[in-house]
């Protein structure tokens, strides 16, 4: 069964401050569930947000964390905070915590090694407060032939780190995501549908089924027989954000019913 969420991010700025008009207009549109960055959530105030979730009949499987966690001096406070979500998301009951790696000019091997040091350990806090920890990509990891991925996923267990495929940023990354999933299927638990309107400017986000995704492709791929969260998320829109969101809900349900005829 695939269920689908929206990422908040759509709605820009100021999502902490419009948490509640972001999810009644979600909500409104007909979306299953919605993902939210750690950074935009009060940590210290889970029944704030189960009452608001409860109004507004969605769920909340997914908060998305991210970090520079080659700032050496850092990582220590940066898993702090992490572990704070980990234990909110605890409370909250959600399933996934999706985790993104930092950007760096001339990323080495020994970076990624490093930052798979710090994943495990985020993979077992996870998992010790029953969650499962989902890597979320972007290009950056696929450069190089996709060494930076290939670097993480050898290095952390799979008990410890599935993954969450962004296919947008893996065909920004000129690779093909229904390859990328099919090689790793059985680490494959969630999936992020991003599109954009052409390779050579990867902030040129646009509403999904318009760019260069082969998301029937991706679909295809899928095994079925579980429930499966994908997530609509793009990160900027010309539109107004309800009319982006609409949109993309609209696409993915039209390409689940057409790959279940």
């Amino acid at each position: 069964m695939i269920k689908i969420a929206c990422q908040t991010i759509i709605f820009g700025n100021g999502i902490k401050q419009n948490i509640e008009r972001i999810l009644q207009n979600i909500a409104e549109i007909g979306y299953d569930g919605v993902e939210v960055g750690g950074r935009h959530l009060e940590l210290d105030k889970p029944e704030y947000y189960l009452e608001l979730l409860q109004k507004n009949n969605l769920e909340l499987p997914i908060i998305h964390v991210g970090g520079d966690f080659l700032n050496r001096d850092s990582v220590a406070e940066q898993l702090e905070g992490i572990g704070r979500t980990v234990s909110f998301a605890g409370r909250m009951g959600c399933k996934y915590i999706y985790l993104s790696g930092a950007y760096r000019e001339g990323k080495t091997d020994g970076d990624y090694l490093h930052e798979a040091r710090t994943y495990m350990e985020i993979g077992r806090r996870c998992a010790a407060a029953g969650l499962t920890l989902c890597y979320h990509n972007h290009d950056w990891e696929f450069g190089c032939a996709g060494k930076g991925m290939e670097i993480l996923l050898k290095n952390v267990p799979p008990e410890y780190m599935k993954l969450a495929p962004d296919v947008g940023w893996i065909a920004v990354a000129g690779a093909d995501p229904a390859t990328f999933i099919t090689e790793h299927a059985e680490r494959i638990e969630a999936l992020h549908f991003k599109d954009f309107a052409h390779k050579e400017n990867p902030r040129a986000f646009t509403e999904l089924g318009t760019g260069i995704v082969d998301f029937p492709a991706v679909l295809g791929c899928m095994k079925g027989g579980r429930e499966l969260w994908i997530t609509a998320e793009q990160d900027e829109t010309a539109r107004r954000p309800e009319e982006s969101a609409a949109m993309n809900l609209a696409y993915i349900r039209k390409l689940v019913q057409e790959g279940s005829a």
